[in-house]
Parts: C-alpha cells; structure tokens; sequence
C-alpha cells in the first residue's frame, strides 16, 4: 500500500512540475507573440518590409505554445480545482493565436506593400478604385478567420485566474478584438467603395455639414449643403448651398409615422434643417435626399454628414486649411470657429452661410488633393465614427445593408444577449446656436426589482449651461435667439429623448427630483420617452427616466449618444437600489404615465 501512495505522490508531483514548466514556457511564448502579432498586424497596412519573418516567428511561437498546452497531462490537469481555470483559458489563448497566426494573418500578408493606409486616401481628387477590388478575397478571408476568432475569444473565462495568466490572456483578447475592429472597417470599405465612387457609373452624395451649436438627435442640425460627384473614383465638387436657402416645404416630402409625428413633428420631414431630429441616419438620409430632390430636382445617390469636431480631427491629418476671410483651420480651433467664433465674426445669416461655403471648398479640395498623413487620416476618421460624429446612407438597397453594420451608419443601438442598448438623444428647441455651452452626462443603472424578473432601468441625464451670466446681451441675438421661439435669451431649452428596447415601459420621469409628463411611443422596435428641459446660464438639471425592460433584457447596457461640442461622459452597468424603484404599471403598460 505505501508503494502504491508513494508512487501516485511521485506522478502528482512529476505531473504539476510538468504543468508549471510548460505553462512557464507557454507563458513566454504568447507573452512574446503579442508583440509580433500587433507589429505584423501595422504591417499589414504599410510597407510590410519585414513581415514574412516577423510572420515565421509568430506562427512559431504561436505553434510552441499551442503544443505546450496541449498535451494529455495538461489536459487531465484541467479537471483540478481553481488551477483548471487558469490551465483551459491558457489553453485556449494558445489555441487563439495559432489561429490568429495561421488563419488571418497570412491573407494579410499578401496585401503588405500593394495595398496600405495611402491607398484610402484619394491623390489629385482621385482614389485607385483598382486597388480595392484587388484587396477584396484576401481581406474576405482574413475576415472571415477574425470572426471565428473573436468568437472563441468571447469564450475564454479569466474571472477566476491567477493575475498573471487573466493579463496574458486578455492582451490576446484585446489583440484580436481591436485587429477585427480594423479588418472589419477596411474589408467593408474596399467592397463599398468602388461602386459607391462610381465605378459602374457616375455618383452623387449630399454632404451635410452638421452644427452642434443647435443639436440634432444626430449632431447638429445640416448648415452648409454641397454635392460631391464622384465618376471612376474621380472627386469633384459640385453645387454648394445651404438648409437655410432650401427654406421650408409646405407639406411633408415623405409620409411620417405615427410614432414619427408624435415625436418630432412634421419638420423632420418639410424642412433640411430638421431631418436629422431621428436619431436613425438612414431615415435622415432618405429625407434629405427627398428634399432636396423636391427644391432643386436633382436626385442623388447617398448622404454623408459630418460635424466641426471630427474635421477637426482630420485636420490633424491634413495640416492647416485656409478658410477664406482670413482665417486658417487648425485641428485645434476648428469646433470653435464654426460653432461660435463665426457668429461673431459675420453678422446675418447671408455672410455665415457664404463662409461656410467658402471654407468647405477649401476643405475638400485639400483633403482631395492628397498629402495628408496616411495613418492619421484613418484614425482620425475611425474617431470620428466611433463618436458618432460621421454617418454615411446611400440610397442602394445592397450597400446600406453592409453599411448597417459600420460605425458610420447611425443606426440605433440594437439589444444583444450580452447587453441592453439605449439611446440618449439631443434636439434643440431654443432655436438658435445656445447649445455651443451645453454639456452632457450619461448614467444607467439596471436591477432585477420584479417577480416577474423583467429588468429595471433607471437613464439618468445631467444637462448643464456654461453660458455667460449676461448672456442675454453679451452674446449676438442670432446666437440666443432674441426670444423668437418664447425661450427667454440666454436660456437653453433641450428636448432628451432616451431610447429603450422594444417592449420597455417607461413608467416615470423626473426632472431634479421631481415628477412631469412626458412624450411617450414606440418607434422602429424602441421604446422612446422625453421630455423638454429649460436651463438659464449657469444651471444645471438631472433628468430620470425609468423603464420596466423587456423579458430577458440583459442588465448589462450599451449606450448612444447625441455628440455635442464636448465629451459626454458616460457611466454605465451601475447598481440600481430597488427600494429607490416605484412600483411600474402592470396592466395597460403602453401608458406614458403623461
């Protein structure tokens, strides 16, 4: 018997030195992979000079460390209390960068050197359409490799690991997160974009320049108007104007929804500067398409939006554009020209929108020109959809489904089984530029408070003003709106609108502690309340929104939001206390509570 306990003390001895050798080992060979892994990933989208050997020492590393954990003593292992955690997610991080390293990485590594971050950038007002279309099956592939490794990423549990094996694993994680995040952008741009640049036919884009000064659920309200054709990759630019020169349709160009009417009126769809009240793009695209065929009878392809913030990070790509009237573009100062220092600066309307125009002349011709920062230039537009700050629709049934799934869609977050999504949106009822002063903050709490175990949500929005105490006389009257709209100048009055999945049920909405009515209906598979709030210089309000969730809404959220000339700072996956819940309607729970 002794013989026999002494032998298994000696192979349980033998198996975890094993083990702790062979994870050591691992260790530095994922460790040391990373780094190769993200070097071959820039590779990838640059010259590629030294790929083919910092890719041969990848799948090396990767492939020793795969067969360190792997084998039957380390999987038997695996069955042992708390180290079998940390021995499968090992295992499994091994088994991800192997197939990082011999899945995804070596399409990419075709594409090093004839297809890099220059080639998204046009050159003489042209983009190499031919470069795209070649791209294509190889990033496809490499597409197709990174979803099946994100996916197995998701499947890796680190909670209960050891530090050191939970940071190893999730720089792996992270690493074929953020690669999927960049192949995901470029493969569906080299399929968009030769078509969408006209390379079956010439194109037509509107291009609204957004005003965050006066927010819509999107950005801004649509400022400065231009056409930007677009024949073979060739760029041009075409008709330049404005919302404000359209002026209004007397009737709606569009039938509205219900849903539509009751929230945001008949402007969304009679006047250009009201088209983007939704927070749904593709929406807005559609009726400023039909708006501006209705005015000027010209029928184009798609809408592009973008506001001062993100040309201001483009900027930083570019360089320095000269604007016209003695005033240079920074990537510094260009929110605060175009959302403030330009009312100041031109007295009407006339004179804004005629540097306005001027100024996106300009910008265009320098971004089309070529010369910009390569690698600056995708960043800064990768930011700038990522902040909701950039949209893209077009009018083409096959490219707006693969644009549904970008950043640049603007489309309203959709609830997963991982998270509940919501929306916070902006739209100005001041009438006027007020909102250059307003800033945002987002929080969200959630708890399970009900038999029935359907979720709580409580949105919490905190508005403040940052306008001068005498902003009433010291700012111009096209900024406060002298009063025009019955907001008295200098206040700043906001319409919030939080969007809930389909089949919440907002049942309460506070402002600073205290009940109101509200605007309640459901809109596009959402559950929509809101409320106007009114805040004179200097204030500050917190509005509540609480919402019964839908059956099996995860607690966990994901949140958009309305961009503003700021950061919206944001707080999210927040305990909710239930004794702070009111009792929800149970019967006839499509009341507003109004």
């Amino acid at each position: 018997m002794r013989w026999i306990i002494a032998t298994l003390a000696v192979i349980l001895v033998f198996s975890f030195v094993w083990v702790l050798a062979r994870a050591i080992m691992a260790r530095d060979e994922l460790l040391g992979a990373v780094p190769i892994a993200s070097r071959v990933g820039s590779q990838v989208l640059s010259d590629g000079a030294d790929i083919t050997a910092d890719l041969d020492e990848l799948q090396s590393r990767a492939s020793n460390a795969k067969a360190l954990t792997s084998d039957p003593i380390w999987r038997a292992a695996e069955f042992t209390p708390f180290i079998g955690e940390n021995l499968v997610a090992f295992r499994q991080a091994a088994s991800l960068v192997s197939d990082l390293a011999d899945g995804a990485l070596p399409p990419l590594s075709e594409l090093a050197g004839t297809f890099d971050l220059k080639t998204l950038q046009p050159v003489n007002g042209r983009l190499e359409l031919e470069a795209f279309s070649a791209a294509q099956p190889m990033l496809g592939e490499a597409r197709v490799a990174l979803d099946a490794a994100d996916e197995s990423a998701a499947l890796i549990k680190t909670e209960n690991t050891i530090p050191q094996i939970g940071s190893a694993v999730d720089q792996i994680v992270d690493l074929v997160s953020k690669a999927k995040g960049v192949i995901d952008g470029v493969d569906t741009a080299a399929s968009l974009l030769p078509s969408m640049l006209g390379s079956e036919g010439p194109r037509s884009y509107l291009l609204l320049s957004l005003n965050n000064a006066e927010l819509r659920a999107t950005g801004g309200l649509p400022g400065a108007i231009a056409v930007i054709e677009a024949d073979q990759g060739a760029l041009q630019l075409g008709t330049l104007s404005s919302a404000s020169a359209l002026g209004e349709l007397a009737e709606p160009v569009l039938d509205l929804s219900v849903a539509e009417e009751t929230l945001y009126g008949d402007g969304l769809a009679t006047y250009m500067h009201d088209v983007n009240y939704t927070p749904d793009f593709a929406r807005s695209g559609e009726l400023a398409q039909a708006i501006w065929l209705e005015k000027t009878g010209q029928s184009v392809d798609g809408v592009i939006s973008v506001d001062p913030v993100a040309l201001g990070y483009l900027l930083a790509a570019t360089g320095d554009i000269d604007a016209g009237s003695g005033i240079t573009l920074t990537s510094e100062n260009a929110a605060d020209v175009f959302l403030s220092e330009a009312y100041s600066l031109f007295e009407g309307p006339s004179q804004q929108d005629a540097f306005f125009a001027e100024a996106t002349g300009n910008i265009f011709e320098s971004f089309t020109r070529g010369g910009a920062d390569a690698r600056t230039l995708v960043e800064s537009l990768a930011r700038g959809a990522d902040e909701n700050r950039i949209h893209v629709w077009s009018a083409d049934d096959n490219e707006q489904a693969q644009l549904l799934g970008t950043s640049v869609a603007g489309a309203v977050p959709v609830s997963t089984e991982a998270s509940t999504g919501f929306g916070v949106y902006f739209n100005d009822a001041t009438g006027a530029k007020m909102d250059y002063y307003l800033t945002g903050a987002v929080a969200i709490a959630s708890g399970v408070c009900r038999n029935d175990e359907r979720p709580n949500f409580e949105v919490k929005v905190r508005l403040s003003s940052s306008s001068p105490l005498d902003a009433a006389t010291s700012l111009p009257p096209y900024v406060t709106g002298d009063g025009a709209f019955g907001v008295e100048p200098g206040n700043i009055r906001t319409n919030v609108f939080v969007y809930a999945p389909e089949n919440s049920t907002p049942f309460s909405v506070t402002v600073d502690g205290e009940e109101h009515a509200f605007v309640a209906a459901e809109h596009d598979a959402h559950s929509v309340a809101g409320i106007t709030v009114e805040l004179s210089p200097g204030e500050a309000s917190v509005v509540s929104m609480k919402f019964v969730g839908p059956a099996g809404a995860a607690e966990a959220v994901a949140l958009q939001h309305t961009p503003m000339t700021g950061p919206v700072e944001s707080s999210l996956d927040n305990y909710l206390d239930c004794d702070s819940v009111a009792p929800a309607p149970i019967e006839d729970e499509n009341e507003s509570g109004a």
